[in-house]
């Protein structure tokens, strides 16, 4: 590497490491709430399954809608521009969220929260690919998610067990608080980095016609929508819960156990560059895999809860949906490669819009349909769902995850091409 390659280098991961800081708290707090803290949300603040919920819905629905529109304005302003912008939205909602004392104040602040975390992934892809070569494109995006799901991590045991001893509200004001500290980290490296001309063309919707009217995004956005959510879901929605309500664990065995399914995802998508290289660059063989053992995982839910077997089996499974959703990189780099070079930001939004809003939906079905067949206080005063409501959750989810994994053997192989240039 000649001595010029090498001050760029470190001139863009100067610029990148606190962006990846940055974002890796946005992914906490995507964790963090509500699965984490469910009996303290139902205690300490009077909500049903139905409210909190809502909670993580507020979250995913103002972080994936503005998917579109924060693509667009990344293109135009470039990654850190945005990011500068939307990370005070995002600092609003973390440093007030810790003072919400009722679900519409919890809610309101979880989705500013939301829309300020809207900016920071897309804008991470696009600096990725303006200040490295393509040729690392797959390793960084793998990276991104590793650091990414770091903070995830945190928001699993260690904020569970934080919380038992400070109390959540105390948690998430340092953890708001750490946010600021990165922000102004990134912020300094942002002022003093060269950055693109911000362009003066007017707002196209080319791109986005073109991703729309092109089948393949559809397919694309289905396999990865399915594998993704389901394992987001259970991670950050009911998977304690189930755990606690079902095989009678402790809060911090469940969160141990949501803590190691972050832990072991973390390092399938680290090894997204490896297994790209070990295939040949073929991108088709890892998503069908991953269709298969997620819809595998969900039939063996459905088999664990018939049988009434015991905890340690559900978190094995538990630990199978992580290894299939760390094929998620692989997903976002086919729905950019199917489609154009200048429409990359984009396509990724969309991916990633799909991925995260049938979660929105997602958890608040998941909550009328445990309300729906309803459950007891057990002696600690903690309300227990009743077994039938989580099968008919994972007897819905099954059928969704046949549909996927039949779907992606139509998947085409890119081999890292785009296989349209133009739009």
């Amino acid at each position: 590497m000649s001595d010029n390659a090498g001050h760029r280098t470190g001139a863009a991961l100067k610029l990148l490491i606190p962006l990846l800081l940055l974002y890796s708290t946005s992914y906490f707090q995507r964790t963090a709430l509500p699965g984490t803290i469910f009996n303290d949300l139902q205690q300490d603040l009077g909500l049903s399954a139905v409210g909190i919920a809502a909670v993580g819905s507020a979250f995913i629905y103002a972080y994936s809608l503005p998917q579109l529109l924060a693509g667009m304005l990344i293109d135009r302003y470039c990654g850190s521009r945005v990011v500068l912008a939307g990370g005070i939205i995002f600092l609003a909602g973390v440093l007030t969220q810790p003072f919400a004392g009722s679900l519409t104040a919890l809610c309101l602040c979880r989705i500013i929260t939301g829309l300020g975390a809207s900016t920071m992934y897309l804008s991470i892809v696009q600096e990725a690919d303006r200040l490295f070569d393509r040729k690392y494109y797959a390793t960084l995006i793998g990276i991104t998610y590793f650091i990414g799901y770091g903070g995830g991590l945190c928001g699993k045991l260690p904020f569970a067990l934080a919380c038992e001893r400070f109390g959540w509200q105390q948690v998430l004001l340092a953890a708001g608080v750490l946010s600021l500290i990165l922000y102004l980290w990134f912020a300094g490296a942002a002022l003093r980095s060269p950055m693109p001309e911000i362009s003066r063309q007017k707002f196209s919707f080319a791109p986005l016609v073109h991703i729309f009217k092109n089948p393949l995004s559809y397919l694309v956005c289905f396999c990865s929508t399915v594998n993704f959510s389901i394992y987001f879901t259970i991670q950050t929605v009911f998977g304690e819960k189930f755990l606690m309500d079902f095989t009678g664990l402790s809060l911090a065995w469940a969160s141990g156990t949501t803590f190691m399914m972050t832990l072991l995802c973390m390092f399938a998508l680290l090894s997204t560059g490896f297994l790209v290289k070990l295939t040949g660059k073929r991108r088709r063989p890892l998503v069908i895999l991953a269709a298969a053992v997620c819809l595998l995982n969900c039939l063996l839910m459905l088999t664990g809860i018939t049988l009434a077997l015991p905890w340690w089996y559900f978190v094995a499974v538990y630990l199978c949906f992580a290894v299939s959703a760390g094929s998620t990189p692989i997903f976002m780099i086919i729905m950019q490669e199917v489609n154009t070079r200048d429409g990359m930001t984009q396509a990724t939004g969309i991916c990633n819009l799909c991925c995260y809003l049938p979660v929105a939906v997602f958890a608040p079905v998941s909550g009328a349909i445990l309300n729906h067949f309803g459950g007891a206080l057990n002696d600690s005063g903690v309300f227990i769902y009743s077994a039938t409501g989580y099968l008919v959750i994972f007897a819905s989810v099954s059928v969704i995850s046949a549909i996927s994994f039949l779907l992606s053997f139509l998947t085409p192989e890119t081999k890292g091409h785009y296989l349209h240039l133009h739009s």
